[in-house]
């Protein structure tokens, strides 16, 4: 397996790289299972389960297209491709608002995250952070990556999402960096992989005997990560 190293770049903001591999690593836990923040049967609850649908819809889209483009030269699925990915931005930011399926949902995935671990969410919801990165979804690796962008590659992302929606063009300038967030198919659950129970506990930032989650990584390595 090609080995990424971390941009140099990037050395110096480790804090908040791990603050991002803890956070996706605890959303795609949730997004694993049936619990429910908020619980089932309330207005909130009922947001959330559309969050979660919607999460795990667009991030397949996105892994969809990108293999179109990576994998078998479809060049015409690159504006799907780089159009998914400023969802996957807005969505994770809390934008539903930008975002047509779910300007309606009131209920943000920031707010799903600090009721689900009581932490503030940092990293992958911060908009000065974030608009470092286009995002590309794998699906084939529980561990993703961060690297370089070129310029022919921001100057194609940017030329493509302006012909589709010139106001999204913001979320393209500021880009540095290409990271890969890693959402395989979720394994058989069970103790050579990963357990409903740790998945749920590690959703709500508890560790295997119930108590707040200090460390950054995930209780199993079958639980995807990002940023590594």
């Amino acid at each position: 397996m090609e080995k990424k190293p971390l941009p140099e770049s990037l050395q110096k903001e480790l804090d908040l790289l791990r603050s991002g591999i803890k956070q996706w690593s605890q959303i795609v836990a949730w997004s694993w299972t049936d619990y429910l923040a908020y619980g089932i049967n309330t207005d909130e609850g009922e947001q959330e389960q559309k969050l979660k649908d919607f999460l795990i819809k667009i991030l397949q889209k996105q892994a969809l297209y990108n293999d179109a483009v990576s994998n078998y030269g479809d060049e015409k699925m690159k504006s799907a491709a780089y159009r998914a990915s400023i969802t996957i931005k807005k969505f994770v930011m809390g934008k539903n608002s930008e975002i047509h399926e779910m300007e309606s949902v009131k209920l943000t995935l920031p707010k799903v995250y600090e009721k689900l671990t009581g932490k503030n969410p940092e990293s992958l919801c911060v908009e000065s952070f974030m608009n470092q990165f286009h995002v590309e979804i794998v699906t084939d690796k529980f561990s993703g990556y961060i690297r370089d962008i070129s310029d022919s590659e921001k100057n194609e992302i940017q030329a493509v999402i302006k012909d589709i929606n010139k106001n999204d063009v913001q979320y393209v300038n500021d880009v540095k960096y290409i990271i890969a967030f890693a959402y395989p198919p979720c394994p058989i659950l069970g103790p050579a992989t990963v357990t409903k129970k740790q998945l749920e506990d590690w959703s709500q930032n508890k560790n295997e005997y119930g108590e707040s989650a200090t460390d950054y990584l995930p209780p199993s390595a079958y639980i995807p990560t990002c940023m590594s």
